[in-house]
């Protein structure tokens, strides 16, 4: 990722600070949409705490941009504990797009293109990062890359 979509990243999600409780639960309404078999994942749990959770989570990783390291660590961690929760591979795909979207209609005219292609490449980043540590068998320690592009 190089540092004009790092740039983005941060500018867009500062633009969603004050809508985030909507963005969540955008996030979280389009998913079940995408994916209604993804609502299974999330019984008997209270969507508020869901949805800060995630919100943390995005925080996180926003902040993280400059330490690609530190995001691969925490990101394999999260992916061991998705397994746990009966997350399964063909959930990245919902799970990126409802993001996508949500981002998307709660920025309206601020998402732009090159806006929409940051977050694409840094959610294929982690949802690579996550569908490999959690492959049966994979510890997750191997991966090395940077996630930048100077």
């Amino acid at each position: 990722m190089n540092l004009q979509a790092e740039r983005l990243i941060r500018e867009s999600w500062a633009a969603l600070v004050p809508i985030r409780t909507k963005a969540a639960e955008q996030f979280y309404i389009r998913l079940f949409e995408i994916d209604p078999t993804a609502r299974e994942l999330f019984a008997g749990r209270p969507m508020q705490v869901q949805q800060e959770k995630f919100l943390h989570t995005v925080d996180m990783l926003v902040q993280m941009l400059d330490y690609p390291p530190q995001i691969i660590e925490e990101f394999q961690a999260l992916a061991k504990r998705h397994v746990g929760y009966g997350v399964l591979v063909e959930h990245y795909e919902p799970v990126g797009n409802a993001l996508l979207w949500a981002m998307a209609h709660e920025l309206g005219e601020r998402w732009t293109p090159d806006v929409e292609r940051a977050w694409t490449e840094l959610y294929t980043f982690i949802a690579g990062i996550m569908k490999r540590a959690a492959a049966p068998g994979n510890s997750g320690t191997q991966q090395n890359k940077t996630g930048r592009t100077d």
